[in-house]
């Protein structure tokens, strides 16, 4: 395993007097490379189920069904957020349609995920004849969790950060 030094960059907190120099965005594993922000979003993701799992079984629920649930979810919800990343970025996928399935390059947007998330648990609980609201409920708590740790992904993809400030806290990006 190395790390993947030619797309390097620094993050700076210049307020802090921090400087986070040569941060790569992904590492090579078997000559494939993985970026540290997808190995994020699966901790969110894996995290999530976690927690789902430990308050469906104290709640008294079968948290298997939660597994079965989160593995349609997922994948749905990885298609849905591409599809709708697609959607407002037609302009340019429909100029290039083999590009539209190589989310390799970029191109996820939460809010296609969450959509496709719900349209799979209202699916999945009709489907089992379970009550959407107590599985939806009890989901919730996942989504919040790999929301929390997914936007570690951004910070280290250099993204969806907010806008530049001068406060304390305020986050620099070299150009």
């Amino acid at each position: 395993m190395n790390l993947n030094l030619l797309a390097t960059t620094s993050i700076e907190f210049p307020n802090l007097h921090i400087s986070l120099n040569n941060l790569p965005k992904s590492f090579s594993l078997f000559g494939v490379d993985i970026a540290f922000y997808g190995v994020i979003i699966a901790f969110g993701m894996l995290a999530g189920i976690a927690l789902v799992c430990y308050d469906a079984k104290s709640s008294g629920q079968d948290y298997n069904l939660y597994i079965d649930f989160a593995m349609y979810a997922i994948i749905f919800s990885v298609i849905g957020a591409r599809l709708y990343y697609v959607a407002f970025s037609w302009d340019y996928y429909s100029a290039h349609p083999s590009e539209i399935i190589n989310i390799r390059e970029g191109g996820l947007a939460i809010y296609g995920g969450v959509i496709a998330g719900v349209l799979v648990c209202l699916i999945y609980t009709r489907v089992k004849k379970l009550s959407f609201k107590k599985i939806a409920d009890t989901a919730v708590y996942g989504l919040i969790l790999g929301q929390i740790i997914g936007r570690w992904g951004n910070f280290f993809n250099r993204e969806a950060f907010g806008g530049y400030t001068d406060g304390l806290l305020a986050m620099q990006l070299p150009v």
